[in-house]
């Protein structure tokens, strides 16, 4: 018998440390959001959190893009680091650019 627990065993062969112990389900249908504990989790309790993760990555996606365009205006007007970003790519944005 193996003395060490499923998700350790997986952790370790398959390269997965990064599973948490815990997962978060949102809220779905009459259901409400919970937290899981993997080693407890359904494939569906999985699935939504997936769905839940893929939205966030979204969301972090458009901040990220939205922050290096921010920059991208400013050091075109020649912004350095203690520059005010907003003011330099408002610049930027009357400059036609």
């Amino acid at each position: 018998m193996f003395s060490s627990s499923p998700l350790k065993r997986l952790r370790q062969r398959y390269n997965l440390e990064p599973l948490p112990e815990v997962i978060d389900v949102p809220a779905i249908g009459g259901r409400a959001a919970r937290s899981v504990p993997i080693e407890q989790a359904t494939l569906d309790d999985i699935e939504f959190a997936l769905v839940a993760f893929g939205r966030q990555q979204s969301a972090l996606y458009d901040v990220s893009n939205a922050l290096s365009t921010l920059l991208r205006m400013a050091r075109r007007q020649g912004a350095l680091g203690r520059d005010v970003g907003i003011h330099a790519a408002v610049r930027d944005l009357e400059a036609g650019q």
